[in-house]
Formats: C-alpha cells, structure tokens, sequence
C-alpha cells in the first residue's frame, strides 16, 4: 500500500486535494474503472435507438437506480433509467470528503423562499437545499448513515393509509437490500447478509466521541449499539453505514454497477425529463426528453413511466405535465390531466446549528494546530485501511425532551470543523457557509472561533414535525428551479422540541467528562440577538430564528396514503390517482418522516415498488 504523509491527509481532509493528486495518494480504486450499463443518450439524440422501452424511470438517484436494476431482473423487459446529470466525481468515494460536491455541478443547489420569521442568519435570508445531480442520487452525496426507522414510524403510515407498509412488511424490503458486515451484531430478526448493500458501521475515531458518550452516561442514558432496533430506542453510539471497505456505496455501486452486464437496462445521462406525456384516456406514454446536446426528443414506454427525480424534482416534472393543483396549474397556464395534491407536504428535519464548543485548553495555537493536522491525518489513514469513518459524525444520540417518552424527538448529530478549516475557500466560502448558507455575518463568528481551535458543532434535529410546507412551480420553463416554501418550525410543539434539545446540550457541557476535556459551550452573539442575554428562553428563540435550517431531510411533495384522502398523489401501490400507467417511486412519496435520516427508507421504498410493480404483471420477486 502506498505511504500516505500526515501533511497530504491533512490536506484531503482540508478539502485541496486536486483531483490528480488524488488519484496519486489515495491507495485504493474508485468505482469509476468500472463500466456502466450502457450509456444510451448519444443513440436516443441521434435517433438511433430501435429499442421498444416498457419501463421509463426518470432519476437514477436513490430510489431510481435501485428500482432500475431491480425491474431489469426480469429478462423480457427493457428498461431505460433517464439521469438528468453524470458519473459521480471521484472524491465521491472518499466518506469524509462529501461535503466537496455541495454546490457544484453535481448539485442541483436548491434554496427555498423567504420567511419572515425564520432563517434571519442565512444567506438572502432563505434555507440552501442541496439535492444530488448525478447517477446515485443523494445515495452518492449524502453522509451514509443508515437508519430504518421504527415499529413506531410504520404505525403512521398505516394510518395515514398506505395499507401494506406495516413494519413487519417493510423489514422483508429492508433486509432484502442488506449485506451487514459487522459480525458482532449481526442479529438475523433486523439484518440479512448477502444483499446489493453494503452496511458497516462506523469506526468511533475521534477523541471526543469518548469525551461526549462518558457525558451522556452521567446524564443518565445508554449505549445502543445498533440503532435500527424494531421499537423504539434512546441513547447514544456509533452509526451504521452505506459504505464497503472504507469507502461509499452508494445505490450507484450497490445496484447499477452489478447490472451493468444486462443487454435490457439502458442509462442515458445527462438527459433531462421535461414533461411525461399522456394520450386521450389519461394513460402515461412515455416522456419528454431534453438530450445533452440541446436536441428534444420523446422516449415511448410500454407499460409504465415511473417518476423517481426526488422530493423536489419529481413534483416539478408532475406539474409540468399537468398532474398537480388544479388552481395553481391554471395560473402558471399548463393544460390539467389530473387535480392531485402535488407539492403540498414538504417536510425535513429541522437542524439548530446555535450550538458550538471550542477545544482550546488555554495551550500555545501551534500545538492546537498540530493536534488538529494529525488527527485529521489519522481519519483519512483508516479510510485507506478499508475501514469506515465519518470521525465525530459517526457519533449518534436519540434523546426524547419530554423524558417521561420512549420515542426519539431529537437526533443530536456531531461535527468537528479541524483548525482554521473555515478560514480557507470553497466554492467561494468558508466551509460552513457552503454547507448551511450562513451569511458572511454569522459565518463570522464561528470562523473568529475556528481561528482559537477545532469547533465541535452539537447538532440537535427535530423530528418532531408538524409544519408542512410546499413546491410550486415558478413557470412553465422546465429549467427553472421551482418555488420552495419551507414554514419551518411554525408550531410552538416544534419549537419546545428545539429548547429541550438545546437544555440537553447545556446539561452535557456541564458533565465533568466534557468539562474535563477542555471542551467549552461558547457564548455565541448573533448580530440579531444582542438584546438577549445568552442562554435565555429569548436568546434561544431568537438565535433558532437566525440559524434553524434544513438537514436535507427533505419528503413528502408526492404523499402516498388512502385513495379517498384528497391530500394523497399516490395509492399505496405507488400509482398517480386519477392517471393510469405513471406511479412515484422515491422520498416525495413519503407521507411522514420517520425520526431517522431518510435514506435506507428511500431504498426500501424503491425495494418495494419493484416487487409491487413485479407482482402486479404476474413476475416473480
């Protein structure tokens, strides 16, 4: 293997690693040496392609790229899997450099609306909403924790209609994908081996991890050491992941990858669906296409189109081809196929970044800074040893504010931002701001901080959600990125989750484990708050205005539930109402977020909807 310096991982972690450099040093092979299924966008430009498609799926992220391979098993049907963006870049591989993609071109870049209440510390005073745009989806972007959700979870749906989706129903998807590698915890009621993907936990690599779990035990919680638990858990421990040997595996590597082989599965890239296409009897015929050169075209599909271009993506596609709101269609002027709720029920998991301590330990700033280079240094040795880190963010803690409760409505993550970190560029900003969209005058202060030592960011996400907001359409230019409306945090229930969250941190800062360890709550002065006095109920409100944001949790805009319910878009079979031959299959058709990062969900649901599409023509699954 070859020898990586300290000082050159130092720099990867750094993020200023060009890619030639790391092609040199990084001792492992990236999945880009392998050969795609057939990339089919020249031939479908060109006019080339004689291919009758039964299946057309648009979006070859999370959802689209499992559902393609899993409908390419059965032999006699030819599938094409429409990609609006390309390969992944190589650093996609590498767990802790994730946060290189946000805001490039491999990012759709999302951002919502105003609001006059909210996101006051935020660039232009709107919330960034990062969404992958490439082949993997946010599967290839995201940080791979992989969490199922609970008994609990499933419940919900079930009343909200979706008959089908019980817990007991949805494990057989879950595991059905799974390949747990981890043989110390393998339990064969929750985990399978043997399926497309990879599930490694995360190696406990930084020091605070033991600071901040010794915290939690005198705060009276437990170690859990698996959190994908059929009822309910609390307490804190390492996170499992989408990731083999070290690296990501995204539904790219874990599904598309294998079936690269097969002669019926066609993926053209860099291919954008504008409009799906219906005939007389409102039955989808196939889709609207925008080639890589500029040339539109129309693909046929025999049997069905299935949307799966993600929780903002795939209701802009339905309104543009005139399945949404009857009202709102009318006004952009589109042509109505099918009045359905499309767009309403956006929902993510609000995230409180109000919360940072400094690792200073009053000693000389070189002896910080090389502490820092070398632990940094020490995180990316263990990703070219093949093992699998995320290093403080690995680190997970599920606590219930109400405490007389056993369900999680808080999901406290961790990040360590290394020394200096935010004083370097990315994409024209500091790291955090190209991460949460600060503005330059909050991002001030947590890079003042940073230039004293590491920052540790306590990260408390609500999961307790009951305001919803919603996706319009700007225009008929499919383009255009549409109209977010993001109504976070508008109940007063949410916002007392938050304030017990942020009570927790303060009890943990005051735990002789984290006081021991050097580890101090700053006071933080946001320049809207200065009238407060810090650690206030006024202070906490005001500075949840200035930095509550997304966790790009995103879910929901197509909601899947009972036929009757007029707020649903989708019947538990995941078919359009009211529309034949069209069904959503991705993260929009969520009704409600289960209180864990939404990923394995997605895959489940893209599980499922293959065997249900599968069954529903007399296949085998």
């Amino acid at each position: 293997m070859i020898k990586i310096t300290a000082v050159i991982l130092a720099l990867v972690f750094a993020f200023y690693l060009s890619e030639p450099l790391l092609r040199k040093y990084l001792p492992w092979p990236m999945s880009r040496a392998i050969v795609y299924p057939k990339d089919y966008a020249p031939e479908l430009e060109y006019g080339q392609s004689n291919v009758q498609f039964d299946f057309i799926v648009v979006g070859a992220g999370s959802a689209g790229a499992t559902l393609a391979a899993r409908l390419s098993e059965v032999a006699e049907w030819n599938v094409l899997l429409l990609e609006a963006g390309g390969d992944p870049p190589e650093t996609e591989e590498v767990p802790l450099l994730w946060e290189t993609m946000l805001r490039t071109d491999v990012d759709w870049n999302y951002s919502t609306e105003p609001d006059e209440k909210m996101f006051k510390g935020m660039e232009n005073g709107r919330v960034y909403v990062p969404r992958a745009r490439m082949v993997g989806g946010s599967s290839s972007l995201n940080v791979m924790i992989y969490l199922r959700g609970t008994k609990r979870d499933f419940e919900r749906w079930v009343q909200a209609g979706c008959d089908g989706w019980d817990y007991d129903t949805v494990m057989k998807h879950f595991k059905k994908s799974e390949d747990f590698v981890d043989n110390m915890r393998f339990n064969k009621t929750i985990h399978s081996r043997g399926g497309p993907l990879t599930v490694s936990p995360y190696v406990p690599s930084d020091p605070a991890i033991a600071v901040f779990s010794a915290g939690a035990t005198e705060l009276g919680m437990n170690h859990v050491a698996d959190f994908n638990q059929i009822d309910p858990v609390l307490g804190y421990g390492m996170a499992d992941s989408t990731t083999r040997d070290g690296l990501r595996c995204s539904t790219l590597k874990a599904f598309l990858l294998p079936a690269s082989e097969r002669p019926n599965l066609y993926v053209a890239k860099n291919t954008r669906a504008t409009k799906i296409l219906f005939d007389e009897n409102r039955r989808a015929t196939g889709v609207e296409i925008l080639m890589p050169g500029g040339t539109k075209k129309v693909v046929n599909s025999r049997l069905e189109v299935i949307v799966s271009a993600g929780v903002i993506g795939s209701p802009q596609l339905l309104m543009l081809s005139g399945v949404g709101p009857a009202e709102h269609l009318r006004e952009i002027g589109i042509d109505l196929v099918a009045d359905l709720g499309v767009g309403a029920n956006f929902h993510d998991h609000v995230v409180f970044l109000g919360l940072v301590f400094t690792d200073r330990k009053n000693r000389p700033k070189e002896e910080i800074q090389a502490e820092s280079t070398k632990r940094a240094a020490e995180h990316m040795a263990l990703t070219a040893q093949g093992k699998s880190t995320l290093g403080l963010s690995g680190m997970l803690t599920f606590i219930n504010t109400k405490m007389e409760q056993t369900y999680p409505d808080v999901e406290m993550m961790k990040m360590r931002l290394s020394y200096n970190m935010l004083d370097k560029s990315m994409n024209g900003k500091n790291m955090l701001s190209n991460m949460f969209g600060l503005s330059d005058e909050v991002a001030a202060l947590y890079k003042d901080l940073n230039k004293q030592s590491d920052l540790v960011l306590m990260m408390p996400i609500c999961n307790n959600i009951i305001s919803t907001g919603y996706v319009q359409l700007k225009s008929t230019d499919p383009l255009e990125h549409p109209k977010i409306v993001a109504n976070f945090l508008k109940h007063e229930e949410e916002l007392e989750t938050v304030l017990g969250a942020i009570d927790f941190v303060i009890q943990l800062s005051k735990t002789e484990a984290v006081m021991n360890a050097g580890l101090v709550l700053e006071h933080l002065k946001f320049p809207n708050c200065a009238g407060h006095e810090w650690a206030t109920r006024d202070y906490w409100l005001c500075s949840i205005e200035q930095v509550a944001t997304s966790l790009y949790h995103v879910a929901g805009t197509n909601k899947m539930g009972a036929v009757e319910d007029t707020t649903t878009v989708i019947d538990p079979q995941m078919r359009v109402k009211n529309v034949t031959s069209l069904r959503v299959i991705d993260g929009s058709a969520i009704p409600h977020l289960v209180a864990y990062n939404p990923n394995a969900v997605t895959i489940m649901m893209a599980e499922k909807g293959a065997d249900l599409i599968k069954s529903s023509y007399g296949k085998n699954v």
